[in-house]
C-alpha cells in the first residue's frame, strides 16, 4: 500500500516520465499514470482553468501512452468484431480512443488536490489480466473507489490499462452493453457515427 498525497505528486512528477516507466510491473504503470496526469493537473490548473480543453492533450500525453485503448475497443465490440471490415475496426478504435481522451478528461478536470492511495498487487507475475485498487479521497474526507484493470501484452511483456472500475461499474462493460445493442440494432456504420459526434460535443 502506498499512499500519495499532493506533496508527493508535485516532488516525483519530474523522476517519472512514460520512457523510464517498467511496463513489465503493472504496479508501477498504475504509480506511474497517478503521479504524472496528477501532478500534469497541479502544475497546469492554471492553464486549465482558462484553457479547459487542454486537459485532453494532458490526457494525450499522460494516460493514453498506459492505456491499451485497441484491445478495450476490441472487447466494447464483442461478437460483431468478426463482421467488421478493416477499415470499420480502424475508424471504431480511432472514434473510441477520442471518446476514452474526452470522458477522462471531462472527469480528471475536477481534480482538486485529492489523497490517490495505491493498494499493489504483488500476485501479477503467473497473471495474464490483474486488478490494481485505487482509493481517492477528497478534502471532506469522501472516499472513491477505482480499480485499474490491465491486460499484459504476450509479445511486448508490457502491461496496460484496458478498463477501470468506479464504484463497481466497469466503463468497459457499461459501454459493452450500450454499444452492442446499437451495433445488433443500428450497424457499426451508426455508432462509429454516433460516437465521432459525441467526440466533437465534447470539444465544442
Amino acid at each position: 500500500m502506498r499512499i500519495l498525497s499532493v506533496v508527493l505528486l508535485m516532488l516525483y512528477s519530474s523522476l517519472a516520465t512514460a520512457d523510464e516507466v517498467d511496463m513489465s510491473n503493472p504496479n508501477q504503470v498504475i504509480h506511474s499514470v497517478s503521479i504524472n496526469t496528477f501532478s500534469r493537473i497541479n502544475a497546469e490548473k492554471e492553464h486549465l482553468q482558462k484553457e479547459p480543453g487542454y486537459i485532453q492533450v494532458v490526457i494525450e500525453e499522460e494516460l493514453i501512452p498506459y492505456f491499451d485503448y485497441k484491445y478495450a475497443a476490441y472487447k466494447v465490440m464483442g461478437s460483431h468484431l468478426r463482421k467488421t471490415s478493416a477499415e470499420q475496426r480502424n475508424d471504431f478504435v480511432q472514434a473510441f480512443r477520442t471518446y476514452l481522451v474526452n470522458a477522462y478528461g471531462n472527469i480528471l478536470i475536477k481534480y482538486d488536490q485529492q489523497q490517490i492511495e495505491i493498494l499493489d498487487n504483488t500476485h501479477f507475475m503467473d497473471k495474464k489480466i490483474v486488478s490494481i485498487p485505487v482509493r481517492i479521497r477528497d478534502q471532506n474526507e469522501q472516499l472513491t473507489q477505482l480499480a485499474f484493470k490491465l491486460r499484459k501484452n504476450k509479445k511486448t511483456g508490457e502491461w496496460k490499462v484496458f478498463d477501470v472500475i468506479a464504484e463497481g461499474i466497469s466503463m468497459l462493460n457499461t459501454k459493452q452493453s450500450e454499444i452492442n445493442d446499437l451495433i445488433k440494432k443500428k450497424g457499426i456504420n451508426h455508432v462509429i457515427q454516433l460516437l465521432e459526434k459525441k467526440n466533437s460535443e465534447f470539444s465544442s
